[in-house]
């Protein structure tokens, strides 16, 4: 849920009868701008407290997941920011901690802290066939954290490069280019996340764990970028 929709968010789940239980909410918080553990640390506490606020509005009390959206401007900004987390896992609003476009020093400024320090569970990064930088995935794997792609398909569908090679692996498979792209990411050893405006690309974009692309077509794909 981004920062700005929660309200709606919250009032859609209600209005839509689907158990609490069955859907899996994380939230995000936008504090990269205030510098200093103290000033981090009351902006993050600020979102994630209007994150709250914002759900309740559906009689959402609990989150599974809370996301940095963007890491601090140093460490000291960054230990505020995760204290703030910390502080709403202990308070029982949330399950997860998670974090956004952190490199490995950055991720390092929390997993730092101590050694109760809660790790986050996900790393959310730029990863796709178009973009895939070497030791990306090795520095999230090394710190235990799963790197999850945001903008899964972005540069990817639109590329005269990158489509034809989709495509044809898709014919193998049966399967979209779409599809292709976003079980190479699962291949890779990341998560994705996707949003589409069309219930069919939304159900398509699930229907990506009944095949496994080749050793051979990994390659391929991955020599594209």
């Amino acid at each position: 849920v981004l920062a700005g929709n929660q309200r709606g968010f919250a009032r859609a789940i209600k209005e839509s009868g689907i158990p609490r239980e069955e859907i899996y909410i994380c939230g995000t918080v936008v504090s990269n701008r205030a510098k200093g553990e103290s000033g981090a640390y009351l902006k993050t506490k600020e979102g994630y407290e209007e994150n709250m606020n914002a759900m309740a509005y559906g009689g959402i009390g609990k989150l599974d997941q809370i996301m940095l959206d963007y890491p601090g401007p140093d460490a000291e900004s960054i230990r505020g920011q995760w204290k703030a987390f910390e502080q709403m896992k202990t308070e029982g609003l949330v399950d997860t901690l998670a974090v956004s476009n952190f490199n490995a020093k950055q991720l390092d400024a929390i997993l730092t802290m101590g050694e109760d320090v809660t790790k986050p569970a996900v790393n959310q990064l730029p990863f796709s066939v178009a973009y895939h930088p070497p030791g990306l995935l090795e520095y999230n794997k090394e710190r235990g954290v799963l790197v999850q792609s945001w903008s899964p398909l972005s540069r990817v569908l639109t590329n005269p490069t990158i489509r034809p090679v989709l495509e044809s692996i898709g014919s193998n498979h049966g399967m979209s280019p779409a599809q292709v792209g976003l079980r190479w990411i699962l291949e890779s050893g990341a998560g994705f996340c996707t949003q589409s405006k069309s219930k069919k690309h939304f159900e398509e974009n699930l229907k990506v764990f009944d095949f496994e692309l080749s050793t051979e077509e990994m390659n391929q794909l991955t020599k594209l970028a």
